[in-house]
């Protein structure tokens, strides 16, 4: 009878070491696609020159892959025209098994 409980323990922590485990992985993929989806955009701003169009265009689809993402002019040239701009882009970091979560905010810069 020992050993049956010893036993069960044993599967209980491996199932709940899985579980956690497995709550941080997909919580590290959700941040690391975050980290994707802004350097795609930073690429996309760049490559259309700053066009207010791709920038929407842009803002709309991160919304629906669930980020809030801020573009926001930094530079002008002397013809006021946008040379730079910030891209933040807000995501939820989410662990709900350990209770933990946070949102967070990645930066970048399109020149």
């Amino acid at each position: 009878m020992k050993v049956v409980i010893e036993v069960y323990t044993i599967l209980w922590i491996l199932l709940l070491t899985m579980s956690t485990g497995l709550s941080v992985t997909v919580a590290e993929e959700r941040a690391a696609q975050a980290k994707r989806v802004k350097a795609e955009v930073v690429a996309e701003i760049e490559n259309s020159n700053f066009n207010p169009d791709v920038i929407e265009a842009c803002k709309s689809s991160a919304s629906v892959s669930g980020f809030d993402l801020s573009v926001t002019p930094c530079t002008y040239d002397q013809a006021h025209d946008v040379t730079s701009a910030e891209v933040a882009l807000t995501y939820t970091y989410k662990i709900p098994l350990l209770g933990i979560e946070q949102t967070r905010t990645t930066e970048g810069i399109a020149r």
